[in-house]
């Protein structure tokens, strides 16, 4: 399938993929969630759109990550000579098995960046959901006390409410940082996620037809993201003039170090009416306890799509 060409113009914010990103440290905090909820969300963003029930949560926890991308530009020509950037984002990432083409995939169903740029990119080229944020992420490899982002809501759907900049949510030690616990260095890719399956017990909680033979082996291979991409009409404002369903590979090409944090750890919400986290997840009322805490340095390549679905026009 070939289109019309691109049309880049001055002060171009979307450049062409692939792109590489430098020394990200990705803080992870692992809850405990509703998995109907969670089927929910692949019902309405995945399998509706397609006519399917593909998608799947492969687990009733899912992950609060905040990330430092140090360095994150264009990797080829016309757009490799546009420079650099850096970008702070957070977002709720969980793992959803595609029973189709039996593989797992990540899916974001909120994300926030600090960054015109990756907003631009990461929506109208992958279909990241991507708004843009305010944050207090501080460096790792140290257990961090807090870390947070805000973004731009209301407290209430009603036309005389004013949108204002306020806190979404927060990852913090549960112990207001006052206790001294060693972390656990981990020096390899492989181990980090050996050691996230066993300590969340993923393997008693996994979607229905999975073996622990079939999970280990689709945990050994990268996992792609996938998306629900989508444009408003701008005729008809109900409806969408492009949607499709892709997945993009994400290629980490170097490891640099990670740590365990043991820690008590727990997120914090802040309920907005725009932006109904707590019930989208299925998370209970109050400081939601994190079952396991992680930081993660590392380099990767995020390529062009795979096309899994397109609504017709």
């Amino acid at each position: 399938m070939t289109g019309p060409v691109y049309l880049a113009r001055g002060g171009e914010q979307v450049f062409a993929q692939p792109f590489i990103a430098e020394k990200v440290q990705f803080f992870g905090f692992a809850v405990k969630a509703d998995k109907a909820k969670l089927q929910a969300i692949c019902d309405r963003y995945l399998n509706g759109p397609t006519g399917t029930h593909d998608f799947q949560p492969l687990v009733g926890s899912l992950f609060f990550v905040f990330n430092r991308l140090a360095k994150l530009y264009a990797k080829n020509p016309p757009d490799n000579v546009r420079g650099w950037y850096s970008e702070q984002e957070a977002a709720v990432w969980m793992l959803v098995y595609d029973s189709k083409r039996q593989k797992l995939a990540w899916y974001l169903p909120y994300i926030l960046v600090d960054s015109s740029y990756a907003m631009a990119m990461g929506r109208e080229i992958y279909g990241f959901p991507k708004e843009f944020g305010w944050f207090d992420i501080p460096d790792g490899p140290a257990a961090p006390t807090s870390m947070k982002v805000e973004t731009v809501v209301v407290e209430a759907l009603v036309p005389n409410c004013q949108a204002l900049q306020k806190p979404l949510f927060t990852a913090q030690r549960a112990d207001g940082g006052t206790r001294a616990t060693p972390d656990q260095q981990v020096r390899a890719s492989d181990q980090l996620t050996r050691a996230l399956v066993e300590g969340l017990h993923v393997a008693n909680d996994v979607a229905p037809a999975i073996s622990a033979s079939q999970l280990q082996q689709l945990l050994s291979v990268p996992i792609p993201m996938v998306f629900l991409k989508q444009f408003r009409d701008g005729v008809q404002p109900a409806t969408a003039c492009f949607q499709s369903v892709q997945e993009v590979p994400i290629v980490m090409t170097r490891f640099h170090d990670a740590r365990l944090y043991w820690h008590r750890y727990e997120i914090v919400f802040q309920d907005w009416a725009s932006h109904p986290l707590r019930s989208d997840l299925g998370l209970a009322a109050g400081p939601i306890p994190v079952d396991m805490a992680y930081w993660a340095m590392f380099d990767f390549e995020i390529g062009t799509c795979t096309e899994v679905w397109r609504a017709l026009t």
